[in-house]
């Protein structure tokens, strides 16, 4: 019997702000990957998509506290959906040049 592997996929989810003064926020748009965050969408056009990786040195940006780095891809979308599609459409590529830092959060783990 040949099992079949399951294709990995980036997921994303919208949040908009609440309150008296919500109007002035726009929505924000995070990146998902085994419903994990693993980075963001710009909510305002172009659309460009920020990423949370592993650095390879620790003092490469100068910062010894943290071991992970936020980096921007130079694709930049006209729509939320061209970007949600780039991100799938190139995921293999993104995952062996980059090493994904995902981000646990107490919402992620119930």
């Amino acid at each position: 019997m040949i099992m079949a592997t399951k294709k990995i996929k980036f997921t994303f989810k919208t949040t908009r702000t609440t309150g008296s003064y919500a109007w002035l926020h726009k929505p924000s748009h995070k990146i998902l990957l085994n419903k994990n965050w693993v980075g963001s969408i710009e909510p305002v056009k172009p659309f460009s998509i920020r990423l949370m990786v592993m650095k390879a040195d620790i003092m490469e940006d100068g910062n010894p506290n943290c071991p992970w780095k936020w980096i921007t891809l130079k694709h930049e979308s006209e729509t939320l959906d061209e970007a949600k599609t780039f991100l799938n459409e190139n995921i293999d590529v993104i995952m062996t040049r980059y090493k994904i830092k995902e981000y646990k959060t107490e919402s992620n783990e119930k």
